[in-house]
């Protein structure tokens, strides 16, 4: 595509037919997934009015996905990634169908909230290495950037969306509504699937039991510590995580106590952190192969800035722009290090390389239980300025001591 006579690349991997139906599933499983995390954080937070609880659900959901992570990476590995994400997105459906009748029934209490955090633990364990993975295998390896950039977009739409219908529904039509809406783009999701070709296994061609999928996972291992490049894009990605992601977990609550407002708020201020992640991926689909190690670092930075600017910021008006500096930071982060890893991986390694970096979804909901727990003892907005603090500090250090990251192309 050309543009006042200059050739623009933003777009390219749609060029590729079975590209064109992976943004079509992305876009309805991640409105089920990220309406379901909003929805049932809502949720929790409306039965128990406890941030602890909130950071409990986002615990046991993390602690799900820190085991079972890099066993998400064998089956990547070993069988076909399309098969794989269909058999998941199916349990995404049961979930969400299940958590809608018991809403409808007028018995959904907090427990069941609880085995539905679970549920979707295992399946972001499972499930996202595949599917993020499968980049690689559907566009050619000079459009992987690019391609992971439209596909994160694809979230960030999601992001934009999901919160805002959801939040809608949930005011409108009740819970029970809501999460049968999500069930149904789960559906299209598995559906929008079929006709994508599938890929062979790059590795172990689904073979083998407990005992050789714990060898190739600790295969895998070995293979990111010998790997310099890897190594340290994975540690930087944790630490954000820990630090400058949890926020967003606990954001229903925050506006609650720190404006005194209810969902629709919270939907708004997800609604402007996703304009913000959509900006930044389609830049970075738009750039070339240069400079991408300062430009990670520097993602990060854009993070924990607006981190603390929204733990100060006493208006509404003025935490909002925030939002988007916070959203083009945390796309702009998660984008870089997914590009860079598929680029840097071995293909018989890719799946449990991914399963490394989805792993820190785990880390950050750890980190929610974290500043819940926090949050309960200093209040909110002084628990979040800490980590704010925390985070630039550790990212100063990345910059000033690590050359590996500072010269990748």
């Amino acid at each position: 595509m050309r543009l006042f006579g200059r050739r623009v690349r933003t777009f390219e991997s749609f060029r590729e037919p079975a590209f064109r139906w992976f943004f079509v599933s992305t876009l309805g499983q991640m409105y089920s997934a990220i309406g379901q995390m909003f929805v049932r954080t809502f949720l929790v937070y409306e039965l128990t009015e406890s941030y602890a609880a909130v950071g409990l659900v986002a615990l046991v959901s993390g602690v799900v996905q820190f085991l079972l992570g890099p066993y998400g990476g064998v089956l990547a590995d070993r069988f076909p990634k399309k098969s794989v994400t269909q058999v998941f997105q199916l349990v995404g459906f049961l979930n969400a169908f299940a958590i809608g009748t018991l809403a409808i029934l007028g018995v959904l209490e907090f427990w069941h909230l609880l085995i539905s955090a679970v549920s979707q633990g295992i399946l972001v364990a499972l499930m996202v290495p595949a599917r993020q993975a499968m980049v690689s295998e559907i566009v050619s390896e000079e459009r992987i950037m690019n391609g992971v950039a439209l596909n994160t977009a694809a979230m960030n739409m999601m992001q934009f969306a999901a919160p805002l219908i959801g939040g809608a529904l949930l005011a409108t039509t009740g819970a029970g509504v809501t999460f049968y809406a999500m069930a149904g783009c789960y559906a299209l999701a598995i559906v929008t699937m079929f006709p994508i070709p599938t890929v062979a296994a790059q590795a172990g061609r689904g073979r083998g039991g407990l005992r050789e999928a714990m060898r190739d996972i600790g295969d895998g291992f070995r293979y990111i510590a010998r790997h310099r490049v890897l190594r340290m894009i994975l540690l930087l990605s944790f630490f954000i995580s820990m630090l400058g992601t949890p926020f967003q977990g606990l954001l229903p609550g925050f506006v609650q106590d720190a404006f005194d407002a209810g969902p629709a708020l919270a939907a708004l201020f997800m609604t402007f952190s996703a304009i913000g992640a959509f900006l930044a991926a389609l830049i970075i689909a738009s750039l070339r192969r240069s400079g991408r190690g300062k430009l990670l670092i520097l993602m990060g930075l854009f993070l924990g800035g607006a981190t603390l600017g929204i733990a100060v910021s006493p208006w509404i008006w003025l935490s909002l722009p925030i939002m988007i500096l916070m959203g083009i930071g945390q796309s702009g982060r998660m984008t870089m290090a997914s590009a860079l890893i598929q680029e840097q991986a071995e293909p018989a390694y890719r799946g449990r390389a991914m399963s490394v970096l989805m792993m820190q979804f785990a880390v950050m909901q750890g980190g929610v239980f974290v500043l819940g727990i926090a949050a309960e003892l200093v209040g909110i907005r002084l628990a979040i300025f800490a980590v704010a603090v925390v985070l630039l500090g550790v990212l100063a250090l990345f910059g000033t001591l690590s050359p590996t990251l500072r010269r990748l192309q």
